[in-house]
């Protein structure tokens, strides 16, 4: 006669054996006891740490770009406050980029003229010229919009970062605005 082994007590098919500790503040709680965890255990939780830190990483990542400090990482992060192209005008492009010797109508650099009254039209939906892929600034599109390229010092921008007499260079808010103005369609308002 062969024997059978029986399940230890207080084991349930499927289940691990409790030891009798366990088992017996399971009896008198009337509520099941967790399993043990094995040895492989701790390596589970390293490995299942690094796979959650790996895909935050990934997540958060810049997309390959680089980036400056100061520049609000894309798709996370605050919503900022979308610039109307008057508070662009005012607050960057005249005061930063329409000066002789850069993009005013005198002496415009690239051809790129930023005047009071011209800049909307010589930006919005027109291909960059260091860069026709792209549009000096393609409504709804941040991203494809070669102005915020240059202003933020994007990796995959030619010659250098704008304004050219920078630093200081424009600020996070500035840049985070100019880019809302962009993501909401460049409306001329």
């Amino acid at each position: 006669m062969g024997r059978t082994s029986a399940a230890p007590r207080g084991a349930t098919s499927g289940t691990r054996a409790l030891g009798p500790r366990a088992e017996r503040r399971r009896q008198a709680s009337g509520r099941p006891m967790p399993r043990r965890l094995g040895l492989a255990a701790p390596a589970l939780l390293a490995a299942a740490a690094l796979a959650a830190m790996t895909a935050m990483t990934a997540m958060t990542a810049c997309g390959g770009k680089v980036r400056s400090p100061t520049e609000p990482a894309p798709g996370g992060g605050p919503v900022a406050q979308a610039l109307t192209f008057t508070q662009v005008q005012a607050g960057i492009f005249t005061p930063r980029c329409a000066k002789s010797g850069c993009h005013a109508s005198s002496s415009a650099q690239g051809g790129l003229v930023l005047d009071a009254g011209q800049a909307y039209g010589n930006i919005v939906g027109r291909p960059a010229q260091e860069a026709p892929q792209l549009d000096y600034v393609r409504p709804g599109s941040p991203d494809a919009s070669y102005l915020l390229k240059k202003v933020r010092g994007d990796a995959d921008i030619s010659g250098s970062r704008m304004p050219q007499d920078g630093p200081p260079f424009l600020t996070s808010q500035q840049i985070a605005g100019l880019a809302a103005w962009i993501q909401a369609g460049a409306p001329n308002n």
